[in-house]
């Protein structure tokens, strides 16, 4: 599929607009805002020339031995000024302080495998960590400390996406393999599933990601093989599915990372279309950003997919060994 579409009476804006170095969509002009700003990438452009690999690296020198030190990443969160990403190839968990511009490679009592999904609790201080190879998730607190795990034997077939509802108290797990979403409290209890394998609303067939709305408690899922996005309450009850099998805009091809503003607009990257799609609360195609390619704001095979309280958007572009980092320009009469 080609990116870079262009229709005549749909409201998608894909050229991205420089002023210096900054980059717009839509190109900002008279009567029209800019609704998304590309703001840099992790690690930054920069980063080799100016800093020694192994004064800002602190882990294991055996395993990191080469400056190209990141393999593949997948699962994205970030908590104030920290950035923390799955890397598959390594089976680490690296950790991006943004102000200081330090990696640390995360040391856990557990060896994980190959960690996929990443997903924080505010309220209980609690980083999780999905790891499909071990079939477990983990959660350990800002010392390290292991405090939640969950994935007793034959429990998961492959967990991948998480994510976390604070209010709620739930972490939600999407199990590729078993078609379904199970949900546990924040002791690792048990609560329920939801999901089987099919093709109808609140069915699904081999979902990867999820994310949750802060402010009403809607989770959003890429049922990734069926080539959409599905909606439920936070009562689990199927609201909405967005897109379908398809190469036009408001399509999908192999949806991956999911993620929702504070205005309640969805993203979903997309690893086949070297994009990411935004979607009106509705499910009305907005814009998109992307196309092939290792330049800002292009991607190769994007994966994870994460919005913080700030409406930063990050963006794991796998391929290309980093996160790309967008800022959601709240509308002027939407600006509390």
């Amino acid at each position: 599929m080609r990116c870079n579409f262009i229709f005549i009476g749909l409201l998608i804006w894909l050229v991205p607009f420089a002023v210096g170095k900054e980059l717009f969509f839509p190109p900002p002009s008279e009567g029209v805002e800019a609704k998304i700003k590309y703001i840099g990438q992790i690690p930054p452009e920069d980063y080799e020339k100016e800093n020694n690999f192994f004064d800002v690296i602190f882990g294991r020198e055996d395993t990191l031995s080469d400056p190209n030190f990141i393999g593949k990443p997948y699962g994205v969160v970030a908590v104030g000024n920290f950035v923390f990403f799955t890397d598959t190839a390594n089976g680490l968990v690296f950790s991006y302080n943004i102000k200081t511009r330090y990696f640390r490679v995360l040391e856990f009592p557990i060896k994980l495998e190959l960690p996929i999904g990443l997903a924080f609790s505010h309220k209980k201080r609690i980083l999780f960590v999905s790891d499909s190879a071990l079939k477990k998730v983990f959660g350990f607190d800002e010392k390290g400390r292991l405090v939640f795990a969950v994935g007793k034997k034959g429990e998961f077939k492959r967990p991948t996406g998480i994510a976390v509802d604070d209010k709620q108290e739930r972490v939600y797990v999407v199990d590729t393999f078993d078609h379904r979403v199970k949900v546990y409290d924040f002791n690792g209890n048990f609560i329920r599933a939801f999901g089987h394998r099919g093709d109808k609303p609140g069915e699904f067939n081999y979902p990867s990601n999820i994310a949750v709305n802060r402010s009403n408690g809607k989770i959003y899922v890429s049922d990734t093989q069926l080539f959409r996005v599905q909606v439920f309450s936070k009562d689990f009850e199927h609201l909405m599915t967005i897109g379908g099998n398809g190469n036009i805009p408001g399509r999908f091809s192999r949806p991956k990372g999911i993620g929702v503003d504070s205005d309640g607009n969805i993203y979903v990257a997309d690893a086949a279309f070297n994009n990411f799609q935004i979607f009106s609360p509705e499910g009305e195609l907005l814009y998109y950003i992307g196309e092939a390619g290792v330049e800002p704001a292009k991607f190769l095979l994007p994966a994870g997919l994460y919005i913080d309280e700030k409406d930063r958007i990050f963006v794991v572009d796998s391929l290309n060994k980093r996160i790309q980092i967008f800022q959601y320009l709240k509308p002027k009469e939407n600006k509390k």
